[in-house]
């Protein structure tokens, strides 16, 4: 696990758990994995795919089979077509996975994140598409051939259910736009949510010519501490012409020049 001294000495508090809502958006919310200098984190992507109707099944099977968009995102879960999907009224959401799908050896952290994959993506799906019912908080119970409390990535016994782990989600997040988005030219959303920096969080814009050469169009730039909501979700805009760019985000701590928790988007502007 990449967890660095700096991670340690910050005691950087996990952004805060904003389940996503019912929403008319066709696309599947994914959460892959990336390593950060602070470790490994939870990252969402909405991916573009055609839909089968069951809006669970659909987000697993992709984060079983497809790859993301950004290169840096990844899953130790390993591919399958077969994906059982089940939810009660109590919002227990029930995920009936072959055992290949947990066949990698890993140490208990990745265990314990390859597990909030899925518990973050059946759980996202299911709001996203408006399944749940009334204030229960939603859970995800996981069998294994059917098989409830297997034992999984060589040593890990699954627990009978589980809820949403915030500490797992990434410190900052970049929500528009996202990697390897085309917008239109014009006024464009920028959007994340982050985690409590004591000197706060900072942007880039860099264009991107067709070579790769990256020049600097705003360098570093604060966010207003005002802008932020109690949940750390934040956005605002500006004026981009045709082009491509990379927009960089990250934290600081008073003190320092630091930058801590960094999240880069690429994308175009057509």
């Amino acid at each position: 696990m990449p967890i660095s001294s700096t991670a340690t000495s910050l005691s950087l508090p996990a952004a805060s758990d904003s389940v996503e809502h019912h929403s008319s958006i066709d696309r599947l919310p994914i959460y892959w994995l990336e390593n950060t200098d602070l470790g490994v984190y939870l990252y969402r992507e909405y991916a573009a795919k055609n839909m089968t109707g069951e809006p669970i099944g659909d987000s697993i099977s992709y984060l079983l089979n497809e790859k993301s968009v950004n290169p840096e995102w990844y899953t130790h879960l390993k591919p399958s077509s077969e994906v059982g999907v089940s939810m009660n009224k109590e919002n227990v959401i029930t995920l009936d996975l072959p055992a290949k799908v947990f066949s990698a050896k890993l140490d208990r952290g990745l265990s314990e994140r390859s597990i909030q994959q899925l518990v973050f993506t059946s759980t996202a799906a299911a709001s996203n598409a408006g399944l749940f019912i009334g204030t229960l908080p939603p859970k995800v119970k996981i069998l294994v051939d059917g098989q409830a409390n297997a034992t999984v990535f060589g040593d890990l016994r699954l627990a009978d259910s589980y809820e949403r782990d915030a500490s797992f989600m990434a410190p900052i997040w970049i929500i528009d736009p996202q990697f390897g988005a085309t917008n239109k030219a014009g006024q464009i959303k920028f959007s994340g949510r982050t985690a409590d920096f004591t000197d706060g969080v900072y942007y880039s814009l860099e264009s991107k010519d067709k070579t790769g050469k990256l020049t600097v169009l705003t360098a570093a730039e604060a966010i207003e501490a005002s802008s932020i909501k109690q949940d750390g979700s934040f956005s605002f805009t500006t004026q981009l012409g045709v082009g491509s760019y990379k927009l960089t985000f990250w934290g600081q701590e008073n003190g320092s020049t630091k930058k801590i928790a960094s999240v880069s988007s690429e994308f175009t502007i057509k």
